[in-house]
C-alpha cells in the first residue's frame, strides 16, 4: 500500500524531530559538558512529557474496551513512570546536587519496563496469527545474546567497586528488564518487513530497540566514567522517546477514524 500525502508528512516530521533533538544533543556538547547537562534534562521533561500527554489521550480513547483498552493503560502507566522517573533524576541532580544513582527515579524507571512488557503482549496479541515460531525463537536468541555478556559485565563491576547490595541488584536489574521487552519489540519490527504491518505502526518497537541501545551504551559510559546527563549517547534514549510518541500519534489517528468498528482489529490485516 502507497503511503498517503498525511503518512509522508508525519515521515517528514519525524525525521525533522529526531534531527533537531540530535543536533540539540551534539551542539550542546561542542560548547560544554556542563551546557550538556542542562540541554539534557530538559530534553527529557519535553519528549517524555509529550509521551505522557499523547498516552493519556489514547488511554482515554479506548479506556477499557478489550485487548487494544487493556494495552494502552500499560502503555500509559509506563509513560508516566518513565516521567516521574526523569523528574525525580533532574532534580536530584540539578537542586539537591546529588548522584541520582541509587535514587526512587530507580524504582519509577523499574516499574515502568513490566508494563511496557504488559503492553506489547497485549499489542501483539491481536495479530499473533503472523508471529511464526521462527520469528519468536530468533526474537528471544537476539535478546539472550545481547543479555548475557552486558549483565555479566554489570555484575563484574559493581561487585569490584564493592556496593551496596541495592545497587548490585538495581545495576542488574536493567540488563534483565531490557531483554524482556526486546523480544517483543523484535517480533513486531519482524512483522514490518513481512509485509504485515506499516511502518509507523512499528515505531513503538523501534523506540523500544532505540532504548535498548541506548542503555547498553549508558552502561560503557558509566564503566569507563565518561558518562554525564546529556552525553551523546543518551540521543538514543530522547529518541526513543519521539519513536514513542509518533507511534501512539499514529495510532490515535487509525484508531479515531474506526472507533466505531474497533473489532476489526482482532485481523493482522487491518494494521497494514
Amino acid at each position: 500500500m502507497n503511503p498517503s500525502l498525511k503518512q509522508i508528512s508525519q515521515y517528514k516530521f519525524l525525521v525533522y524531530s529526531l534531527l533537531v533533538v540530535g543536533l540539540a544533543n551534539i551542539i550542546s556538547n561542542l560548547i560544554s559538558s556542563e551546557l550538556a547537562v542542562y540541554q539534557g534534562n530538559f530534553t527529557y521533561f519535553i519528549v517524555a512529557g509529550i509521551l505522557v500527554f499523547l498516552s493519556l489521550i489514547i488511554s482515554i480513547q479506548f479506556k477499557n474496551s478489550g485487548k487494544w483498552g487493556k494495552a494502552w493503560i500499560m502503555f500509559f502507566i509506563f509513560s508516566l513512570s518513565f516521567f516521574i522517573a526523569e523528574i525525580t533524576w533532574t532534580i536530584y541532580e540539578l537542586v539537591f546536587e546529588i548522584e541520582p544513582f541509587p535514587s526512587p527515579a530507580d524504582f519509577f524507571y523499574l516499574l515502568g519496563y513490566p508494563m511496557l512488557f504488559s503492553f506489547m503482549f497485549f499489542y501483539l496479541k491481536p495479530v499473533e496469527q503472523g508471529i511464526s515460531k521462527k520469528i519468536l525463537i530468533t526474537a528471544m536468541l537476539i535478546s539472550t545474546f545481547i543479555l548475557i555478556p552486558t549483565l555479566f559485565i554489570t555484575i563484574e563491576a559493581e561487585i569490584q567497586s564493592s556496593p551496596p547490595i541495592l545497587n548490585l541488584v538495581l545495576a542488574a536489574s536493567y540488563p534483565i528488564a531490557d531483554s524482556m521487552i526486546l523480544v517483543p519489540a523484535l517480533i513486531g519490527v519482524s512483522l514490518f518487513f513481512k509485509g504485515k504491518v506499516n511502518f509507523l505502526w512499528t515505531l513503538i518497537c523501534l523506540g523500544i530497540i532505540s532504548m535498548s541501545i541506548a542503555d547498553i551504551g549508558f552502561l560503557v559510559t558509566t564503566l569507563n566514567e565518561s558518562y554525564y546527563t546529556g552525553h551523546p549517547i543518551e540521543i538514543l534514549f530522547h529518541w526513543s522517546y519521539i519513536l514513542f510518541s509518533f507511534g501512539v500519534l499514529n495510532h490515535i489517528q487509525i484508531f479515531k477514524k474506526q472507533k466505531d468498528t474497533l473489532s476489526k482489529f482482532d485481523d493482522i490485516n487491518d494494521l497494514k
